[in-house]
């Protein structure tokens, strides 16, 4: 059974830990990281899709990205995201009311289904991340899951900020370039995932954040530079290393299912559509979506497709 840690950047959500768009920084032109880059071309014809696994907050030191990445991105006459969360994160309407639909009615609070040992230590976390106030109380556990993952990135010694998120650049680029965004999901899609989470998932999620989270900061340096370096063994290794805890199965099977085999399936189909009226395609979702068992380059190989890797 595989694990589920560290996918709040290179899996989770892009709608809940993206930053702002800004405007795009000046970078020397010094390229040193050699992130995973997949070319798979369809069977008996010259369409391809590019798949370059999205890591959601980055920092300035992941740039200038390699000339065989924008290169690839430059011969595509469209990009694929998970959603184009520019856009997304400007109707603040839709925002607030998806949030709604993670807080308790009824005057119930998170106390209620949650040990008080939870609880506070939960508390602790997000108040030293600045994340918490009153209002957090009246939220459901997955939300405080999030939100605790999401603190991992702040309290390391490196400056992770959704900005520098590869989507989130990418996203410029093509908004610049008008180059076609074609958004794979939605952010209903995404909340929805999310609000279908059992009370007992929720909470398990919660618990094994709060209990991980010391290591998780060490784990996330580590990801991180294997991300710039680009191996796809390692960063496999790194990502889906096995768990051997038969109490753990269950909420591992419904994460999994829900979070990553059946997003990876819709996404694949949501693809190849999209491949019938384009050439070319540069497509950057998580890059948990993109490798291992079950990613997308395993079923567009599946499919057919040959699949290389670019660098």
């Amino acid at each position: 059974m595989k694990k589920f840690t560290h996918f709040i950047l290179l899996l989770l959500f892009s709608i809940l830990i993206s930053g702002c768009t800004q405007e795009k920084p000046n970078l020397e032109p010094k390229q040193t990281n050699t992130p995973l880059l997949i070319e798979a071309t369809k069977e008996d014809t010259d369409k391809k899709i590019y798949l370059f696994g999205s890591i959601h907050e980055a920092d300035e030191t992941l740039y200038p990205l390699p000339d065989y990445v924008l290169d690839a991105y430059e011969k595509s006459d469209a990009i694929a995201v998970e959603l184009d969360i520019v856009e997304a994160e400007s109707d603040y309407a839709s925002l607030l009311n998806s949030f709604a639909k993670f807080i308790y009615t009824d005057q119930k609070t998170i106390k209620e289904d949650i040990s008080e040992e939870t609880y506070e230590k939960g508390k602790e976390i997000l108040e030293e991340a600045g994340l918490y106030n009153f209002m957090m109380d009246s939220f459901k556990p997955v939300i405080w899951y999030m939100m605790i993952s999401n603190a991992v990135s702040q309290d390391i010694d490196i400056d992770l900020d959704g900005e520098w998120g590869i989507d989130n650049y990418f996203l410029k680029e093509a908004k610049e370039d008008d180059k076609k965004i074609i958004e794979l999901e939605s952010a209903d899609i995404q909340f929805e995932i999310l609000e279908n989470f059992t009370k007992d998932l929720q909470i398990y999620l919660l618990e094994q954040t709060i209990d991980s989270y010391e290591d998780s900061k060490e784990e996330l340096k580590e990801l991180y530079k294997a991300y710039k370096k680009g191996n796809i063994e390692s960063l496999e290794e790194l990502l889906f290393e096995e768990v051997e805890d038969s109490n753990k199965e269950k909420y591992i099977e419904e994460f999994n299912q829900k979070m990553i085999t059946d997003r990876n399936k819709n996404m694949t189909v949501s693809l190849e559509k999209a491949l019938k009226e384009h050439d070319t395609i540069f497509c950057t979702v998580g890059l948990a979506h993109v490798i291992g068992e079950g990613g997308i380059k395993d079923l567009l190989s599946s499919k057919g497709y040959t699949v290389r890797i670019v660098n």
